[in-house]
């Protein structure tokens, strides 16, 4: 193998994306914490109330002290208050899927969740 073929140093560059630690997100995300409210379990509802960790244009992260299950179609409300009114308070009506669940060292879960659909709260 010529390592320093053109072909070898494009293999060798894309062997990252297949590792573990590898960025595989889509969108850039911010690190945010906003007000979360999520729906769990149907048809006995109840409401997981937490804080973003991050947020993008496709999902958001945060952390829960009981784990949804993978796969999970959840309804949340991501509240915000715009930046020409603090004292606002506005929101994100999602439909999200939870895409990955990991424990934390605190006993709690930390949650990546794909955001499918949204609308606006005023």
């Amino acid at each position: 193998m010529n390592l320093k073929s053109a072909e070898t140093r494009a293999l060798l560059d894309g062997i990252g994306d297949c590792l573990p630690s590898a960025e595989r997100r889509r969108r850039r995300r911010v690190r945010l914490r906003w007000p979360l409210s999520i729906l769990k379990g149907q048809p006995r509802a109840r409401v997981v109330d937490t804080v973003t960790e991050d947020l993008s244009s496709r999902g958001f992260c945060c952390v829960v002290d009981e784990p949804l299950a993978v796969g999970e179609s959840v309804a949340c409300v991501l509240g915000f208050a715009p930046r020409h009114d603090p004292e606002a308070s506005h929101g994100l009506r999602c439909r999200a899927q939870v895409i990955w669940v990991r424990g934390t060292d605190d006993g709690r879960f930390g949650m990546g969740c794909r955001i499918d659909d949204y609308s606006v709260v005023a």
